[in-house]
C-alpha cells in the first residue's frame, strides 16, 4: 500500500501538564518523574486513582443491574431457557459483532439452552437485523431473537416480529434512534434514561454485562471471565476509549489471551506469526482482528465466530489458514481502492480547501471502504465517507476524528439517506446514487461549521521532555503498566530535545531508520518505522528533536530500552 504521508504534524505540550502535580504523584508511587507527567496528563492526580489505573481487577466493574431492562432481558431470556424455547442469537458481521455472538451463544450453551446463531453476510443480507432476518427466526421456529451489537434501530423489523409473535430483546451500544423500536427489552447505555455509569461498552462490553448477569446462579462473574479474551478482542477491535470499564475488561482479557488462549485464537496466533510475544492491543488492533474482520469482508463472517468455537485443533487451524486467505485478499483490495481514492482526493476534491471527503465508485468492494476511509482519515486529517455503488444504491462505511460526531454529522442528513447508523469514530449508509453530489455539498457544510479546512492539522502531544539519562527500564516497566492502549490511552510520548543523532542507518529495505541518540546524561537507540526517508537529512544534521515511546527491546536473549519514534524534526 501507499506509505500514509500527512502534513507536518504540530508538537504540542499535553494540555494537562503540570511539572508540580507529576513530582507530586511520582514521589507518592515511587515512579520515575516521567511516570507522574504520563498520569497526571491522563487526569490522574491521586495516588489511589493512579494504582486503581494502573492494576485493574475485575471488581472495578459496575454491577449489571445499574443498566436499564438489562434485569427484563435476563428474566426473559431465562424463562425461554426454562420452557424450552428455541432461541436465535443475531450478531453482525464484524469482530465487536462476531465476538458479542459468541460470547452469547457460547452462555446460553453453558444454560442448556436451545439457540441457535446468525450472523448476517455483509453483501447479500445488510447490516443488523432484518424483516428477512425475522423470517429466518420463524423458519427455524424461534419464539425469542436477542440481537448483539445491533437492533438499535431496527424498528421495522422488531414490529414484524412482535406481529408474528416473536419476542426481541436488543443489546446494543450504538447511538439510540428518536424513536426506539418495541422490542421486550432494550439493553444500551446510550439509550434515555439509562443510568449505567459508563457509556463507551463496545457491543462485546454490553453483552458481557447480560452474560455475566445470565450465568449468575452459575458462577456469575467468575464463570462470565472465562470469556474475557474474547471480550477483549472485540472491544479493542472496535475501536471505543480504552479507559473505565473498557480498560479493566481489555487489560484482563488480554491477560487471558496470553495465559490461556481458546483453541481458535491460538491457531491464529500461530498463523499470524505471534508465537512466543505477548500479545499487545496492537497486536489485537492490527493483526488478529483484522483476519477475523477479513472472512466478513471477503466472504462469510460465520468463520470467524467458528474459530471461536472450534474444539478441535484440526478445525481451528483450518479456520486459521482460511482466514490469512481471506485478509491477504482483503489486502489486495484494500491496495487497489486506497491508490484509486487518493488521487481522486488530490484530483477531484478541492484539497486541502475543503473539510471534509466524500468519494463513490461503482467498482470498489463494500468489504474494504471502512478500512479504506479509516487510512484517508489518517492521511488527510479530514472525516472520509466512501460510497460503493450497486446499481443505484450505494453502500457507504465513514471515519472520523477527535471533536467531529460522525452519527450526529449523518443526522443532519437524513433526508438524503436511505438509512444510517453507528457511532461517533465509525458509522455506515445506504443512500441513492443521485443524492452523493447533494450529499457531498450537505457533508462538507455541516463539518465546515466545526472545522476550517486550516484547522485539520495532525498533532503530536507530548507527555514532557526527557533525557537519555531518564530512560531506563525501570520507567519502561512502570509505563507498560498502562497498556492496553487506544483512544483515550494513547502510548506516552515524550521529546528529546536537540539530540545528538549518530549511526544512522536505514533498514528494512529504507523503509525505516536506526540511529542513537545522546545528550549530556547518556545515550539510547532508537527505531523509526516508516521514517526511513529522513535518514539522508539525518546524518546530515547529526542531530534532531525526537518525539518517542520509550519500549522494551528484546533479541537473541537480551533485553533492553529502545525508543520507538514517532516523530522527527531537524533543525
Amino acid at each position: 500500500m501507499p506509505p500514509i504521508v500527512s502534513a507536518t504534524p504540530q508538537w504540542v505540550l499535553h494540555p494537562n501538564h503540570s511539572p508540580d502535580a507529576a513530582a507530586s504523584l511520582a514521589r507518592a508511587l515511587g515512579a520515575p518523574l516521567a511516570m507522574g507527567h504520563a498520569l497526571v496528563n491522563r487526569g490522574m492526580n491521586r495516588e489511589d486513582t493512579a494504582r486503581r489505573f494502573m492494576d485493574p481487577v475485575i471488581e472495578d466493574l459496575h454491577d449489571p443491574a445499574e443498566m436499564r431492562d438489562l434485569e427484563n432481558a435476563a428474566l426473559r431470556i431465562l424463562r425461554a431457557v426454562e420452557s424450552g424455547e428455541r432461541i436465535l442469537v443475531q450478531g453482525d458481521y464484524d469482530v465487536d459483532g462476531i465476538t458479542s455472538t459468541f460470547l452469547l451463544y457460547s452462555a446460553l450453551v453453558d444454560l442448556d439452552a436451545r439457540v441457535e446463531y446468525r450472523i448476517p453476510h455483509r453483501i447479500r443480507d445488510g447490516y443488523g437485523l432484518t424483516v428477512d432476518a425475522i423470517e429466518e427466526a420463524r423458519r427455524r421456529a424461534c419464539t425469542l431473537v436477542v440481537t448483539v451489537d445491533c437492533g438499535i434501530t431496527a424498528v421495522e423489523a422488531i414490529a414484524h416480529a412482535s406481529s408474528i409473535g416473536i419476542d426481541t430483546v436488543i443489546t446494543d451500544h450504538h447511538e439510540p434512534p428518536a424513536v426506539l423500536p418495541a422490542a421486550f427489552a432494550i439493553v444500551n447505555p446510550l439509550r434515555p434514561g439509562c443510568a449505567y455509569p459508563f457509556k463507551s461498552l463496545a457491543g462485546v462490553g454490553v453483552t458481557f454485562k447480560l452474560v455475566e448477569r445470565l450465568l449468575r446462579g452459575r458462577g456469575g462473574l467468575e464463570r462470565a471471565r472465562t470469556y474475557l479474551d474474547a471480550v477483549a478482542l472485540g472491544t479493542i477491535a472496535d475501536v471505543v476509549p480504552l479507559v473505565g470499564e473498557n480498560r479493566v475488561l481489555a487489560r484482563l482479557g488480554l491477560d487471558r489471551l496470553n495465559a490461556a488462549p481458546r483453541l481458535g485464537l491460538s491457531a491464529l496466533i500461530d498463523v499470524s506469526a505471534l508465537s512466543g510475544k505477548r500479545i499487545t492491543s496492537g497486536h489485537v488492533a492490527f493483526v488478529l482482528a483484522p483476519r477475523i474482520n477479513a472472512a466478513g469482508r471477503m466472504g462469510n463472517a460465520e468463520q470467524g465466530l467458528r474459530l471461536l468455537l472450534a474444539r478441535e485443533t484440526q478445525e481451528a487451524e483450518d479456520i486459521a489458514r482460511s482466514l490469512e486467505d481471506d485478509n491477504l485478499k482483503r489486502r489486495a483490495h484494500d491496495e487497489k481502492v486506497l491508490i484509486e481514492a487518493v488521487r481522486m482526493v488530490e484530483h477531484d476534491l478541492p484539497y486541502p480547501d475543503c473539510s471534509s471527503i466524500l468519494l463513490w465508485s461503482d467498482t470498489w468492494h463494500p468489504g474494504v471502504i471502512g478500512i479504506v476511509a479509516s487510512r484517508l482519515v489518517e492521511k488527510f486529517q479530514r472525516p472520509a465517507l466512501l460510497v460503493a455503488i450497486d446499481g443505484e444504491r450505494g453502500r457507504g462505511s465513514g471515519r472520523s476524528l477527535p471533536g467531529l460526531d460522525l452519527t450526529r454529522l449523518l443526522d443532519g442528513c437524513t433526508d438524503l439517506l436511505l438509512a444510517h447508523g453507528g457511532h461517533a469514530f465509525a458509522a455506515g449508509l445506504s443512500v441513492r446514487r443521485e443524492r452523493l453530489p447533494e450529499l457531498r455539498e450537505r457533508f462538507e457544510h455541516l463539518v465546515r461549521e466545526q472545522y476550517r479546512p486550516d484547522q485539520f492539522v495532525q498533532r503530536l502531544e507530548l507527555e514532557a521532555d526527557l533525557k537519555a539519562g531518564d530512560i531506563h527500564m525501570e520507567l519502561v516497566e512502570w509505563l507498560e503498566r498502562m497498556a492496553p492502549h487506544g483512544l483515550d490511552n494513547p502510548e506516552p510520548l515524550f521529546r528529546m530535545a536537540d539530540a545528538r543523532v549518530t549511526d544512522v542507518r536505514e533498514v528494512g529495505g529504507g523503509k525505516h531508520v536506526r540511529l542513537i541518540a545522546r545528550d549530556d546524561t547518556g545515550e539510547v537507540e532508537a527505531i523509526g518505522f516508516g521514517l526511513g526517508a529522513q535518514a539522508p537529512a539525518l546524518r546530515r544534521a547529526g542531530r534532531a528533536d525526537l518525539a518517542f515511546v520509550p519500549t522494551r527491546n528484546e533479541w537473541s536473549g537480551e533485553t533492553r530500552v529502545q525508543l520507538k519514534l514517532k516523530g522527527i524534526r531537524i533543525p
